[in-house]
């Protein structure tokens, strides 16, 4: 009979060990992943790139790319360009970092950055954000040349910062 409830005893131990890593890890995991929200599909990749092309010929403005990255340890990199097929007077790149909270996309920091006479326009930023959230990133980009405007608004999917 003590040999039975020793070896009950050692079972009940393991499976109490095991539920206790079972819970902690449930805690770091994404909730809602693969779900779309506006325009966003929720991933737990640790970068995720948005590139919009201009598929008409005879236009200034090439493209336009938005692209986030989980850094580790609680920051993010912010990646924005403007890719002109000319050199243009005027480009604009407007980055929007988001955070998911509930099912609503909240600023977390807007970046706005302006450069002349140029082709190429492209910056990149890190910053240090909450973690347990999705992020994403916006990007405005804009060329000008010659009184006129083409523009692209690359967004890209949700990366789960944990």
């Amino acid at each position: 009979m003590k040999k039975y409830k020793k070896i009950v005893s050692a079972l009940l131990s393991i499976m109490l060990i095991f539920c206790l890593n079972v819970v902690a890890f449930a805690d770091e995991y994404p909730y809602d992943l693969g779900k779309e929200i506006d325009g966003s599909k929720l991933t737990n990749e640790h970068e995720s790139e948005s590139t919009i092309y201009n598929r008409t010929r005879g236009n200034f403005l090439n493209s336009g790319v938005a692209r986030l990255t989980d850094m580790g340890g609680g920051t993010v990199n912010s990646y924005g360009a403007v890719v002109g097929a000319v050199v243009c007077d005027k480009m604009v790149l407007e980055m929007t970092l988001q955070r998911l909270e509930g099912s609503t996309w909240v600023t977390v920091k807007t970046y706005s950055n302006t450069s002349y006479n140029t082709s190429l326009l492209t910056k990149s930023y890190n910053l240090s954000v909450k973690k347990g959230y999705y992020y994403r990133l916006k990007a405005a980009c804009v060329a000008f040349e010659g009184g006129t405007s083409e523009s692209q608004m690359p967004v890209t999917n949700g990366i789960w910062i944990g």
